[in-house]
């Protein structure tokens, strides 16, 4: 009997032993894979480049983000950076857990093994904080994107509590800091989303944009806009200089169409100077959607001898009125073409080809419309020419657009 309870003594002596080990749970040994690393230097100093590779269940998973070589405990930037190939082992330690590397480094290159233990402290921790289920593979992400209980409880304070995990590796991916939270719910008219702050981010939407477009806007604008505004290059030093120029403060779908579409500063003082001063945002978008140049309207209006309106010069860019196609047909035809006959004209077919040929064959003044006309009805020089063959050679345009009409060579009085 004693040897029994002497025997489970030790039984439960060893029991309360591995109950006072930190906690690993059987998932934590599942977490390891293979590192490689290389020492770097930038700006703010030594620096290494970092890769993580798992494999898990026939799938293969990789990481990889630039650390401080501060980051790493046991980490020696003399030896790793040595052309001595030496052994090493070293740590990422986080409040979530610790990260173990043990491998070889020479020539600032690195590669190894590693492994990941959990710190059963956080976890207790994040339980009070509302996160009883974390994962392991949860808390290896914490882990790597260095997730605190700090950080957790500070974005809390700064207006977002329950977060989901996942937004909070986001956050901490794309840089989303308490200060950053609230600077933006400062700015903008409703409280950004955990998914429209880290939009911002991704995006390069700062406060400082921020208070720069609110100041050359109607109104403050939305999340989204402010996203849409940076996608395409939207920016308050060129907003203010067009709205000065136009003498109204365009909102946030006219000033990104400027963008897509390229109307900037310059365009538009060459527009106001070739065209009207009080051409409006939209006139601005049609010409450029239709290559309506300044250089163009100048030249059209040399051409015309007055000032082509925006709708006339986006007209002849749709139909492909050019200057020189205007001068030509000026020469051949009149010189008081309007811009519906050249419009027409480029409609309908009627080239300098067509005038020539009509010329060669006895009609050297025929009319605009009379153009138009023959072009409709497929008249043509060889068409002249056979009605010449049977006999008739003094058929007016009239009588050959009829006869063409009727499928005869000859007038219908012969």
């Amino acid at each position: 009997m004693r040897n029994f309870m002497m025997g489970l003594g030790i039984l439960m002596l060893a029991a309360a032993v591995l109950t006072m080990r930190p906690l690993r749970t059987q998932a934590d040994d599942s977490i390891q894979g293979d590192w490689s690393a290389k020492i770097e230097n930038n700006s703010t100093g030594a620096c290494v480049y970092l890769e993580l590779e798992r494999s898990s269940w026939g799938n293969r998973n990789r990481w990889g983000n630039t650390h401080k070589l501060s980051d790493f405990v046991g980490l020696d930037g003399g030896i790793a950076g040595s052309a001595k190939d030496s052994p090493v082992h070293f740590e990422l330690r986080r409040d979530a857990g610790t990260i173990s590397f043990d491998g070889r480094f020479q020539n600032g290159e690195g590669r190894g093994h590693f492994s990941f233990a959990s710190n059963s402290e956080f976890v207790q921790g994040m339980k009070t904080l509302g996160y009883a289920h974390l994962s392991s593979e949860g808390l290896f992400s914490f882990t790597l994107q260095d997730v605190s209980r700090q950080f957790v409880k500070d974005m809390s304070d700064a207006g977002y509590p329950h977060l989901d995990p996942d937004e909070l590796v986001a956050f901490r991916i794309h840089g989303v800091s308490p200060e950053f939270a609230r600077a933006m719910q400062q700015l903008l008219p409703t409280k950004p989303s955990a998914d429209e702050l880290v939009a911002f981010r991704i995006h390069g939407v700062s406060p400082e944009f921020t208070r720069a477009m609110i100041e050359v806007l109607p109104d403050k604008p939305s999340a989204d806009e402010l996203v849409a505004m940076r996608i395409h290059g939207v920016n308050s030093d060129d907003a203010k200089e067009i709205n000065s120029l136009l003498g109204k403060r365009f909102d946030v779908d006219q000033l990104v169409a400027f963008r897509i579409h390229g109307v900037s500063p310059d365009f538009v003082r060459g527009v106001q100077g070739a065209v009207s001063k009080d051409v409006s945002g939209d006139d601005l978008v049609a010409m450029r959607i239709h290559g309506a140049s300044p250089e163009f309207a100048q030249g059209m209006s040399k051409l015309l001898g007055r000032v082509v309106p925006v709708d006339e010069l986006v007209a002849f860019r749709i139909h492909g009125v050019s200057p020189d196609f205007t001068e030509v047909m000026q020469q051949l035809v009149a010189k008081d073409l309007s811009p519906d006959d050249l419009v027409s004209f480029r409609i309908h077919g009627v080239s300098p080809e067509f005038v020539r040929g009509m010329k060669d064959v006895g009609y050297a003044h025929i009319s605009p419309d009379q153009l138009v006309a023959m072009r409709i009805h497929g008249v043509d020089a060889d068409f002249v020419k056979q009605v010449h063959e049977h006999g008739t050679t003094d058929a007016t345009i009239d009588d050959l657009i009829e006869m063409r009409i009727h499928g005869s060579y000859r007038r219908a009085s012969m």
